[in-house]
């Protein structure tokens, strides 16, 4: 009797019982999931730096572009008469910005960009009176329900 006991309790030793498998495989899926989630935010995150880093370079390059131009040339390219102090430029309409606005969409769905031009000092820009121009270029998008913008600015002499 002594002998089956002991070949009993060497048998119940020598595997897993049904409750210990049962925890084992829920503390998995629980680790499984909480990585499972991490991969989901790190995506979003990485979507989201990219768009930024898309939307800066458009801002750049309009910038640049209109770095090119004159001060009288900036205004013109957007049909402004330069009366008034400060002009907003909403790329979705402006046939001045249509490029870029194509480039936009490219790049980000949805995304648009505002101009705003403000003559600095006295004088008209486009009669060649003004001495200097702020331009400031703000692209927007939409990121998963959330706005979302970028805003570069400089002065030109």
């Amino acid at each position: 009797m002594r002998a089956s006991t002991e070949r009993n309790r060497g048998r119940r030793q020598s595997g897993f019982s049904l409750v210990e498998v049962v925890l084992a495989l829920g503390l998995l899926a629980m680790v499984l999931i909480s990585i499972a989630g991490l991969f989901f935010v790190g995506g979003r995150s990485v979507r989201g730096g990219r768009d930024s880093s898309e939307a800066l370079s458009v801002a750049r390059g309009i910038l640049e572009e209109m770095e090119g131009q004159g001060l009288r040339q900036t205004y013109e390219r957007f049909q402004l008469d330069g009366a008034a102090t400060a002009y907003q430029v909403d790329s979705r309409v402006s046939a001045g910005a249509l490029v870029w606005q194509q480039r936009l969409q490219s790049m980000i769905p949805d995304a648009w960009a505002s101009i705003e031009l403000t003559a600095l000092g006295p004088g008209n820009p486009v009669l060649n009176q003004a001495h200097a121009i702020r331009v400031v270029v703000e692209v927007h998008w939409n990121d998963s329900g959330r706005v979302r913008r970028v805003r570069l600015g400089t002065v030109r002499l």
